[in-house]
């Protein structure tokens, strides 16, 4: 409802005693004598129209008693009026009175645009106009060629319009675009500016425009709602209010809104999603100076904007993911936790990181191998100084169930950085073969783009050239004598990028974004041709469809549980990148940047191990031991945790190939109607099941929300019926962590070290990957179906619960029964075993080796 209006700004004549046309309720439509509202209240004393062209009926304090505008009732129920207005564009409401005078104000609920306000918006200039229509089984997009503005229209069911959102005329250095002919193929023309309006999907529409000059433009969006998405962002999951730069840029230290991972793409809780399609850079404006605008500006000589119509986000995400590219499910071994360091300043650092692991139990299986390991930045060339016999510290890495994985960047140097023995002076050994082979980004002047950065000077591969891809694969096969399984890929932001001269033309200000893209590209290229897919990228750059190259990590943050670059940016940082399209998250463990305390450590690591990527990375060059004995148990245990819900983690990557639903779920995802879940920020769901809550501040207490349902603690078994919030005790060794009722998790046995498939050559002391499965069941009513051949249900029946299992393989099976001890009713006869284990509060009933169906009872025993 609008503030009490005391003058009459404009009020037209209503036209009250004109005869009323049959109608039936609907928006309003021109009719002779103006435009004829309608609204369904049959029970109603008194209904008024209120709205900007009539100085909102006078209405003082909310109350409306003027009888010049109150509408007329129909012997069907509906009320109407019919007025004159010579405005465009209109808000208004309805005013419903009854006898005592009391007033409630009512949008119209046949007109889907609303202002920030609730008013119902309807464009009567837009209405009245014919326009050309592009349409979906989901969406519809109406352009209206004489004004130039275009209505997206999200469909329901039947086709029924769920959702109405108006773009404004396209602006073009500074004009706005209208009075549009069509041309052949579907196209039409206002001056020099071209659009181009067709179908991206089944529930997208992509308008495209070109026109011959570079020149600025921007494109408005009628909106006033919150939104979520732009890519990785650090300081705020809702972006409302914010001016995100679609701009990669590398920033160690606070980030405010810049982003290593920008994304053009935003989802409106108006249920409508945003894709720049654009690799230049561009600015998102959403409400920061125009309250009821989303504003898009950029520059160039063209622009294609796709509209998705939701209204779940989750249809929105897998529309996005569609039209940009889905995330592939990585190898098993990448998800157990990675061992990193910011150097590796011998071979016995190296040695020390997976023996030690070894001895403490501490499971894992990558090895990150960061800067500097070559003899000259990025010649891949091992530096044998640095790291002797290099074969058999290889072979020793593999033998404890480790794959390798080494850092790189794109640059090739003309000057390395000598910040260890064996590095070369001057240039990397392969630089004048690249600057020869013209694989390198050139300078406009017939030589080399060289940039510095914090490793030197150097050229930029030039990924626009299959040339130089082609040799640049070859560079990296250099690593494969010594089982290299992955690269970590530093650098590739668009802040290196200067004025610069590509192989393909591409202008250097478009590149900014691109160059990332084409870089993780290129070394996923080398992964798949000559890996054979069994690799992993680690990225810190990113853009639209970068995606599809697990994984990603959050670059560098601070060592503190600051809202600048702390831990709680890492969060977001995890959730922001989720909601663009990045499956496979995670940061570096305890911050990369500063000095980490013990307790730091642990609350990032319970943090990681909700994460698909859980990786240890310090610029201090800590391990886990070296936090002392309670940090280090805590970090095995949920290591180990981290571990055993593989199975979990790989049937969430495998929705996310098919789907496009993340791994990392934020509350505005998972429970996009509850308007409380959304402001609990520092809380997300793991899949389907789990609600993580990591503690981001010192102390031992946080607030936690459970959404609508019942939800049992992780640790304690204790039940809890949402919605609630309430305050959760956390002391160091636990982080809230809770089970959505009558969840069924496959998980992996407590034994198993590394996610390396067994094999020749591993250390006996070393328990791989193997088929054993866990099949841990929670109270309540549920079912499992697995990639893996494994189906299962759980029907609780007053005291008995009935347990079916379907396994397409005769591997060996253990049902765990979560905080119940239960004994076996009936004969059963694949159960080998049926025991009460109070350390972890589970019954663990283990199955004979099987194939096909069975069926098994048990009821709670009480004491």
């Amino acid at each position: 409802m609008r503030p009490i209006v005391s003058a009459l700004a404009m009020i037209l004549p209503v036209m009250a005693a004109a005869p009323l046309p049959a109608q039936e309720a609907g928006p309003p439509r021109p009719v002779e004598n103006g435009w004829l509202f309608s609204h369904v209240a049959p029970g109603a004393h008194t209904v008024y129209l209120a709205g900007d062209f009539n100085g909102w009926a006078r209405n003082a304090a909310g109350r409306v008693s003027d009888p010049a505008f109150a509408m007329t009732r129909g012997d069907d129920g509906v009320w109407r009026m019919t007025v004159d207005i010579e405005a465009e564009e209109i808000r208004y409401k309805f005013v419903v009175a009854d006898e005592s005078g009391a007033c409630t104000w009512h949008a119209d609920p046949f007109v889907p645009e609303h202002d920030g306000d609730g008013n119902s918006v309807v464009d009567l200039a837009a209405v009245s106009e014919d326009a050309s229509v592009v349409e979906t089984a989901c969406a519809r997009l109406r352009l209206f060629r004489d004004s130039g503005q275009m209505q997206f229209q999200v469909l329901g069911d039947g086709g029924a319009v769920v959702q109405s959102i108006r773009i404004l005329p396209l602006s073009v250095g500074g004009e706005a675009q209208r009075g549009f002919v069509g041309t052949a193929g579907g196209r039409f023309r206002s001056g020099a500016v071209e659009l181009a309006i067709e179908p991206a999907g089944d529930r997208s529409i992509a308008v495209r425009a070109t026109w011959t000059e570079h020149a600025e433009y921007l494109i408005r969006v009628r909106d006033n709602s919150d939104y979520y998405g732009g890519g990785e962002r650090f300081d705020a999951l809702n972006q409302k209010g914010r001016i995100l730069v679609m701009a990669s840029i590398d920033r160690p230290e606070v980030k405010g809104t810049v982003s290593y991972k920008p994304v053009p793409w935003i989802m409106s809780t108006r249920g409508y999603g945003l894709w720049l399609d654009d690799f230049a850079p561009s600015t998102f404006d959403l409400n920061a100076s125009d309250r009821e605008h989303v504003r898009v500006e950029g520059a160039g000589r063209e622009v294609r904007l796709v509209l998705v119509a939701g209204p779940r986000f989750a249809d929105l995400l897998g529309e996005y993911t569609a039209l940009t590219g889905r995330p592939r499910v990585p190898p098993a071994w990448a998800f157990a936790p990675w061992r990193s360091r910011d150097v590796h300043r011998s071979r016995a650092d190296v040695i020390e990181d997976v023996e030690r692991s070894r001895e403490l139990d501490l499971p894992g299986t990558v090895l990150v191998i960061d800067s500097p390991w070559e003899t000259g930045y990025n010649n891949f060339l091992l530096n044998e100084r640095q790291f002797p016999d290099p074969d058999a510290m290889f072979a020793r890495i593999a033998a404890l169930g480790y794959r390798p994985v080494l850092w790189l960047t794109p640059f090739i140097n003309s000057r390395n950085a000598v910040d260890m023995e064996g590095i070369e002076p001057g240039a990397s050994s392969n630089f004048a073969e690249a600057s020869a082979g013209g694989h390198l980004v050139g300078d406009g002047q017939g030589g080399v783009m060289i940039s510095e950065w914090w490793k030197g000077e150097g050229g930029l591969v030039d990924f626009t050239d299959p040339a130089a891809v082609d040799w640049w694969h070859g560079q990296l096969a250099l690593t494969e004598r010594w089982g290299v399984a992955g690269f970590k890929c530093d650098d590739g932001e668009g802040n290196f990028i200067g004025e610069a001269e590509f192989h393909d033309g591409s202008p250097a200000a478009t590149m900014r974004n691109r160059y990332a893209a084409l870089y993780l590209e290129a070394a996923q290229g080398y992964i798949d041709e000559r890996l054979g897919g069994d690799g992993v990228l680690l990225a810190r750059p990113g853009y639209a469809g970068t995606q599809r190259f697990p994984f990603a990590w959050a670059g560098d943050n601070a060592a503190d549980f600051s809202y600048e670059n702390g831990l709680p940016t890492a969060i977001l940082a995890a959730q922001t990148a989720s909601l663009s399209g990045f499956a496979h998250v995670g940061s570096d463990i305890a911050g990369y940047i500063g000095d980490q305390s013990p307790e730091l450590f642990v609350r990032w690591t319970q943090f990681g191990a909700m994460c698909p990527l859980m990786m240890t990375h310090m610029q201090t060059n800590r391990a886990p031991w070296d936090f002392g004995e309670e940090a280090l148990e805590i970090y095995r245990e949920f290591a180990r945790l981290h571990t055993r819900l593989y199975p979990m983690f790989a049937e969430a990557a495998r929705e996310a190939e098919e789907t496009g639903m993340p791994i990392v779920r934020p509350m505005v995802l998972a429970f996009q109607d509850d308007a409380v879940a959304r402001r609990h920020i520092f809380q997300f769901m793991v899949g389907d099941s789990l609600l993580a809550a990591p503690l981001y501040q010192p102390g031992t207490h946080r607030g936690v929300y459970l959404p609508a349902g019942e939800w049992i603690d992780f640790w304690s078994g204790e039940r809890h019926e949402g919605p609630r919030e309430f305050e959760v005790h956390a002391p160091l060794h636990r982080m809230p962590l809770f089970v959505r009722a009558g969840a069924v998790l496959p998980l992996l046995p407590e034994d198993v070290d590394t996610l390396v498939e067994t094999s020749g050559g591993l250390d006996s002391s070393v328990t791989p990957l193997d088929d054993r499965r866990v099949i841990e069941v929670w109270p309540g009513e549920g079912s499992l179906d697995s990639s893996e051949g494994l189906r299962a249900s759980v029907s609780p029946t007053g005291e008995l619960t009935t347990f079916r299992l379907e396994s397409a393989t005769d591997r060996p099976l253990r049902v765990d029964v979560a905080h119940a001890e239960v004994a076996i009713a009936g004969e059963s006869p694949r159960v080998e075993s049926c025991e009460w284990d109070a350390g972890t509060r589970r019954t663990r009933i283990t199955l004979s080796p099987a194939t096909g169906a069975m069926e098994l009872r048990w009821r709670r025993v009480e004491h």
